[in-house]
């Protein structure tokens, strides 16, 4: 399957970026994936969400200032995960049996390998939260596209949520489209979310999903 590789996520920035003492000041363009419509099963809503972990070629920059700067252009492999809102009491948890994946542009037509599905996520309360409950099921590996040469992204997804008083299972569909937004003004980020670049999803915080 060469879509899709099993490996650590690749580095945003580049190792420049790690010896930085404070923080970066980032300009970022991201040519990703606009978030799925929500598709229903049992009673939840689920979507599909990507993160690009890939830069153009030379996108980014570090000056040597106290304060740096970073240009980048993000961009595929992506991180994926599927994000399912539940009802707090009686939705359980999400399982995830088959996936696959096809584009309109390059035509490609791929199953994810189902040896590395399967697993649990359960729906928990988020901090704060008392009327939705949430269940995160990341996808191991790297979705290997990038919009610009793939184009519109199909994906396919077996499932069944747990839920009171049964489970349902389903195949559903996800049309992902091309987006690209940019940001003009500097953001700047602390020296330990720059370190977290390159580390898997699990170890960053809950941002930055398109």
């Amino acid at each position: 399957m060469h879509g899709i590789r099993l490996t650590a996520s690749a580095s945003l920035i580049g190792g420049a970026c790690l010896s930085l003492s404070s923080c970066v000041s980032l300009m970022a363009k991201k040519n990703s994936y606009s978030s799925s419509p929500l598709v229903r099963v049992n009673g939840a809503e689920i979507r599909m969400q990507v993160k690009p972990q890939g830069t153009s070629g030379g996108s980014y920059a570090v000056s040597a200032m106290i304060v740096s700067a970073a240009v980048a252009t993000f961009d595929g492999p992506f991180s994926w995960r599927l994000e399912a809102l539940g009802q707090p009491g009686k939705h359980k948890s999400l399982i995830v049996h088959r996936i696959r994946t096809r584009t309109s542009l390059s035509k490609r037509d791929e199953w994810y390998p189902a040896a590395h599905l399967g697993r649990r996520s359960d729906f928990r309360l988020p901090k704060g939260e008392l009327q939705t409950s949430r269940a995160v099921y990341p996808v191991p590996g790297l979705l290997q596209v990038k919009p610009k040469e793939d184009g519109a992204l199909d994906v396919m997804v077996d499932l069944t949520i747990v839920a009171k008083p049964g489970s349902e299972r389903k195949i559903i569909r996800f049309r992902m489209d091309p987006s690209q937004s940019r940001q003009d003004e500097f953001i700047f980020i602390p020296t330990e979310i720059v370190q977290s670049i390159g580390k898997s999803t699990e170890d960053w915080q809950d941002q930055g999903w398109d």
